[in-house]
């Protein structure tokens, strides 16, 4: 007040104190508004980091429907978007009942989405095993048959087909009668189908005894066959008392 009120009063008297007083005060205004523009600057980068700390994570199942945890805090269910996440690195949970829980870790990056898909897996379960054991009741008046055996080349293999095959044949009667006749039918299969049989003659079977046959089979193999591929079997056992 007192500056304005010399300056009216007397321009010519005054001009150098307003002057001197201008020169000692325009410094002090100019500092002042680079200090304040200092501080916006300030402000406004703080602001921009703070926004920038921060990222989302958006997470994806097959199959969907799965309940999602971040650092074991529930966020829905997928697929969901989670957002505001503090940049860094973190654990992602996916779980849903019937499937073993997958987890993978996730960094996450200012500004930047992070997106998850989790693949499932079913969880194996174990169905439970009644084991039923069983007494056959033997009776004394008629003969109790088994029949074992296995198959083999008679020379080296060669590339023709049919291939020589011989079969040899183990018969024991386990029960108490006498077998007049028995007959077995040896069936040879190749990835469940059968390729080649025979029918063997193993004659009488006393009560107690055991008779061994060999014979040949003459079978078409398919090309490429693994020798272990090719199983026999022993059926249609025929049994005259």
């Amino acid at each position: 007040m007192d500056l304005l009120w010399y300056a009216r009063k007397d321009y010519n008297e005054k001009t150098p104190a307003i002057y001197l007083t201008m020169q000692t005060v325009r410094p002090l205004f100019r500092t002042l508004a680079a200090s304040l523009l200092v501080l916006g600057v300030l402000i406004s980068g703080c602001s921009s980091d703070k926004e920038y700390a921060t990222g989302t994570v958006s997470v994806t199942s097959n199959p969907t429907g799965a309940e999602v945890y971040l650092d074991h805090e529930y966020h829905g269910t997928t697929p969901t978007s989670i957002i505001a996440v503090p940049a860094g690195s973190h654990i992602v949970e996916v779980r849903e009942h019937g499937y073993d829980t997958w987890s993978a870790p996730v960094t996450v990056s200012g500004g930047i989405p992070a997106n998850i898909s989790a693949n499932l897996v079913p969880v194996l379960t174990t169905m439970p095993v009644t084991y039923v054991t069983i007494t056959p009741t033997m009776r004394k008046d008629l003969p109790q048959i088994h029949i074992d055996g296995y198959w083999t080349y008679p020379q080296s293999r060669g590339s023709s087909n049919p291939v020589p095959l011989l079969v040899h044949i183990d018969g024991f009667n386990v029960g108490y009668a006498d077998a007049r006749e028995v007959t077995a039918s040896a069936n040879l299969y190749y990835e469940g189908r059968m390729v080649c049989w025979n029918t063997v003659y193993l004659g009488t079977l006393k009560a107690g005894g055991h008779v061994g046959r060999d014979t040949m089979v003459s079978c078409t193999l398919p090309s490429g066959m693994n020798d272990p591929d090719l199983t026999i079997r022993f059926e249609n056992i025929v049994v005259t008392p």
